[in-house]
């Protein structure tokens, strides 16, 4: 029987809270403490796209992540007794003929028939919006309201362990005491503020920013989403989620003009109807130059450790790689290589 541990959790993104469920999961003495604000597991869209478009190539590890995800909120649903997690089909709007012959070829092989249907002939006069190039549809494709999840996990943590919503003081962590406490293991969960850790700040974190719209119009379809060059997600009520931006190295999370008109302009290659912009936001993204999360321990601190960086697709990463992570912490299993902060020192 595994070692109960007291461990503190420094952040309640989609990181932290994935992270504290599986480690309470596993009988530990959970703390997990966040100053309630978030600018990007709040903000994010929650969608799970098992494709990247731009190559018409599988997600990576997606044939992992996805089994594992459906199991992972729904279990999280029942024990909450919430909903946030619900089936939401993607349709692609092709930008080029030869993005069409691509999934007309890829919609037939074996490794792609989990995600793709086959075009039909509906698929490519589908007329609900613009079409020149015509359309395909996704399977295994999903929704986490954001807001929903992320209050559904503080209350699990709350009712399973411990909830403390006060800013996190680095200062105050003296080896493993923080707050007049003393804990086995500190774990950093702090999305783009872990750009600012005096123990894991020189790993290569980076703070991108992104903004999204909620738009409202009547003459958008409500029962799918639709992507070209940006999503529009139906979140009831003629309204819809879109975007999103990229702005590289800033940590602000102030709206813009620009990025409003940005965003109005792909969806104008979707839609040419009226659109009412209800509300602008913006949020910033922890991600990576090769697009991999950190996880691991800290070389000269074997107490400290961190899960970050998870970047745009966190909803679809973090379930199984927060099981991955506390495998790793409680049974020295090792982390997959190309998450593992070794990546980036060897000697580690």
């Amino acid at each position: 029987m595994t070692e109960k541990k007291k461990i503190l959790i420094v952040g309640a993104g989609v990181s932290g809270i994935t992270v504290s469920v599986q480690l309470i999961q596993r009988g530990m003495d959970v703390t997990l403490i966040d100053n309630s604000v978030n600018h990007c597991s709040r903000i994010a869209a929650g969608m799970v796209n098992p494709l990247v478009f731009r190559r018409m190539t599988k997600s990576w590890r997606v044939d992992e992540f996805i089994p594992f995800l459906k199991d992972f909120y729904s279990s999280l649903e029942k024990d909450t007794e919430t909903h946030f997690f619900y089936p939401v089909p993607i349709r692609r709007l092709f930008s080029t003929e030869d993005e069409r012959r691509l999934w007309e070829k890829k919609q037939f092989r074996d490794d792609f028939s989990n995600y793709m249907e086959h075009i039909t002939p509906e698929d490519l006069s589908y007329s609900r919006t613009k079409n020149p190039f015509g359309s395909g549809r996704l399977k295994n494709t999903f929704f986490i309201n954001t807001e929903a999840f992320l209050s559904a996990g503080k209350h699990y943590v709350m009712t399973n362990g411990a909830l403390n919503l006060t800013n996190f003081n680095y200062d105050q962590l003296v080896g493993t005491k923080y707050d007049d406490k003393v804990y086995d293991d500190i774990i950093f969960c702090e999305g783009y503020l872990g750009k600012e850790n005096p123990w894991f700040g020189d790993l290569p974190l980076n703070q991108t920013k992104g903004e999204m719209l909620t738009i409202e119009t009547e003459s958008l379809p409500e029962d799918e989403s639709v992507n070209r060059k940006c999503f529009i997600l139906p979140i009831g009520n003629h309204q819809f989620k879109t975007g999103s931006t990229y702005e590289w190295n800033t940590n602000t999370t102030h709206t813009t003009p620009e990025a409003r008109l940005e965003i109005l302009e792909k969806v104008s290659y979707l839609h040419d109807g009226p659109v009412k912009v209800v509300s602008q936001s913006a949020g910033i993204r922890p991600t990576t130059k090769d697009r991999r999360p950190l996880i691991g321990t800290h070389p000269e601190h074997p107490n400290y450790h961190i899960f970050n960086g998870l970047g745009t697709k966190g909803y679809m990463l973090a379930p199984l790689l927060s099981l991955e992570f506390t495998n790793f912490l409680l049974d020295g299993k090792q982390l997959d290589a190309e998450v593992s902060i070794t990546r980036f020192d060897p000697s580690i």
